[in-house]
């Protein structure tokens, strides 16, 4: 289930093969054509706001939790060749964690 931008983003934000171990910077911004995931959230916001036309959105927070976070689960697993400890530890999180994530979630 790869998608022709996810190569870019691991090959420019996460530690892999000989430099396992070491970590990346989670502070450093991560760039795709020049917009930062974190720019590309805000744009689709504000697409999202001006979709709603004037309707007053609910639970904002989750939904863009939820937006990020399943896509994230299912990169890390896919990328880590299905094994949790490995997918666990690109994402930075607790194997336990993961699991219950991807049970919420209902991944594989």
């Amino acid at each position: 289930m790869a998608t022709a931008l996810a190569p870019r983003i691991i090959n420019r934000s996460v530690p892999h093969g000989s430099e396992r171990g070491k970590s990346a910077r989670p502070d450093k911004p991560i760039v795709h054509d020049g917009e930062t995931i974190e720019q590309c959230v805000l744009r689709s916001l504000e697409r999202y706001f001006a979709d709603l036309g004037g309707a007053k959105p609910h639970a904002l927070h989750e939904m863009v939790v939820r937006a990020a976070e399943r896509p994230a689960l299912q990169f890390a697993l896919e990328r880590c060749g299905g094994n949790q400890s490995a997918a666990a530890d690109l994402l930075g999180i607790n194997r336990n964690t993961l699991r219950k994530k991807l049970a919420d979630y209902k991944i594989a």
